[in-house]
């Protein structure tokens, strides 16, 4: 006798087992994760600590960002977009919001212009996602 699992059950099980932050990091490879270190290190250290207990800097400590609640980091200066914002952080959310910061959250603080590189986006949120 074989079990039929209605499919209603299953792709959103998936489809959550997929955008997991651990799905995402082990999906990774090392080098993409130390390319996306390295481009933090360029386009974002200036601002954001990604160090496990770092500090706060003009912009929030990113590390395990991925499944926070958007604007909940104590002591980081939000804007009222980024504290009204109520989805988690995904590797989806942080690839769009660092490709156009305004354009993903209108009102944001951040002062970045964007990334406009897919890999280098891509890169980056492997970086975060692998930091717990």
């Amino acid at each position: 006798m074989s079990t039929v699992v209605s499919s209603k059950f299953v792709v959103p099980f998936l489809l959550a087992a997929l955008a997991s932050p651990l799905a995402l990091a082990e999906d990774c490879a090392a080098p993409q994760r130390q390319q996306g270190e390295q481009v933090f290190a360029r386009d974002c250290a200036a601002c954001h600590s990604a160090q496990k207990d770092g500090p706060t800097l003009m912009g929030p400590n990113l590390h395990d960002v991925v499944g926070r609640t958007p604007g909940s980091v104590p002591g980081a200066n939000y804007s009222q977009a980024m504290k009204t914002r109520q989805a988690a952080w995904t590797a989806q959310a942080i690839g769009a919001f660092i490709a156009q910061p305004q354009a993903a959250v209108p009102g944001t603080y951040m002062p970045y212009a964007g990334l406009p590189d897919a890999g280098e986006r891509q890169s980056v949120t492997c970086f975060l996602a692998g930091l717990k």
